[in-house]
C-alpha cells in the first residue's frame, strides 16, 4: 500500500517539475546558441572587446582599438549580425515608440519599439532595432540598456575634422 502511494506521489513530482526542468534546459541552449554565434563573429572580424552585454535576445560588444561595435540579436528568422565602424558614425541616438493605452481611466505607455540610429558622416542614416515587441513580448530593462549603449558608443565616437578647402 505504501509503495503505491510512493510510486503515486514520485509521478505527479515528475510531472509537475519536468516541465520547469525541460524549459530551464530549452532556454540555456538558445542563450549558448547567441553566444557562440557572437563569439564566432568577433572571432571572424578579428576584435578585442573591451566591452559587452547581454540582455534578453541581444550580445552587444565594443572593440576602443578598432572604433567598432558588433551587435548579435536572435530573431525569429534567426541571427542577426551587424558590425558598426564608429569612425563613419557623426553621433547615436535612441529612437523609442511607445503606445498608449487607457486602462479603467488610467493612461500606460507601452514600449513598442527601440532602436539605435547611427546619423554617419556621409549624411545617411542606420537603424539598428533592439527591442521590437512583434519579436518577443519579453521585456529586460531595454531603456536602460539602450541609454547605456547610447552613452558608450557616443563617447567612443572618433570626431572626424572639419576640413575647409580653398576653391
Amino acid at each position: 500500500m505504501k509503495l503505491d502511494i510512493i510510486i503515486v506521489d514520485l509521478i505527479l513530482i515528475a510531472a509537475v517539475a519536468l516541465p520547469y526542468i525541460l524549459f530551464i534546459l530549452l532556454g540555456k541552449k538558445e542563450e549558448g546558441g547567441l553566444k557562440s554565434k557572437f563569439f564566432e563573429e568577433v572571432k571572424k572580424n578579428e576584435l578585442h572587446l573591451q566591452e559587452k552585454d547581454k540582455w534578453n535576445t541581444n550580445l552587444v560588444g565594443l572593440d576602443k582599438e578598432k572604433a567598432k561595435i558588433i551587435i548579435v540579436q536572435k530573431r525569429k528568422a534567426g541571427f542577426v549580425t551587424e558590425l558598426i565602424d564608429l569612425r563613419q558614425v557623426q553621433a547615436c541616438n535612441i529612437l523609442q515608440e511607445t503606445q498608449t493605452l487607457k486602462l479603467n481611466k488610467r493612461t500606460a505607455n507601452i514600449l513598442q519599439k527601440i532602436d539605435l540610429q547611427f546619423i554617419l558622416f556621409d549624411g545617411s542614416i542606420q537603424i539598428i532595432n533592439l527591442f521590437n515587441c512583434e519579436e518577443t513580448f519579453s521585456q529586460e530593462y531595454e531603456l536602460v540598456h539602450a541609454e547605456k549603449w547610447n552613452q558608450i558608443i557616443n563617447r567612443s565616437l572618433v570626431n572626424r575634422p572639419n576640413v575647409n578647402s580653398a576653391a
